[in-house]
C-alpha cells in the first residue's frame, strides 16, 4: 500500500473512491471510511453491521453492499451518511448484535419494524 501511494499518487492519499480502490487492500468499505474522515466527503461504509441493521430496518431488502449503499443513500441526505454509518455500525456492534440483539437495552425499539 505504502509502495503504491509513493510511487502512483506522490505520496498522498487519493481523494476519490474510484483511486482508493485500485490501491491494494483498499475496498469500498475502507475507502468510504478513509473519504468520510480525512476528506470530509460523504459515503455510506457498508459492513456487516450496517447491512445487518438496514434490513432489520427495512431501509433495505438487498445482501448485496453496493445495493445496500445505494437504498440507504436514497433515504438519507449526503451530510448524514458518514455519521450514520458510524453510529449505526456502533449500534451493531454494542446493541444490535446479530444472533441475539439486546432489544431491552435499544433506544430505538420502539422504532424498529423488527423488534417484538
Amino acid at each position: 500500500l505504502s509502495a503504491a501511494l509513493r510511487d502512483d499518487h506522490d505520496g498522498e492519499v487519493p481523494a476519490t473512491v474510484d483511486a482508493l480502490v485500485k490501491l491494494p487492500g483498499v475496498g469500498r468499505k475502507t475507502a468510504f471510511v478513509v473519504l468520510g474522515n480525512a476528506f470530509g466527503v460523504p459515503g455510506i461504509t457498508v459492513d456487516t453491521h450496517f447491512g445487518r441493521l438496514a434490513r432489520r430496518w427495512k431501509w433495505t431488502t438487498s445482501e448485496d453492499p453496493v445495493k445496500v449503499e445505494s437504498d440507504v443513500a436514497a433515504i438519507f441526505d449526503p451530510s448524514e451518511w458518514t455519521m450514520l454509518s458510524h453510529r449505526v455500525i456502533f449500534h451493531g456492534r454494542r446493541i444490535c448484535h446479530s444472533r441475539r440483539p439486546a432489544c431491552g437495552a435499544c433506544p430505538v425499539a420502539p422504532l424498529c419494524p423488527s423488534y417484538g
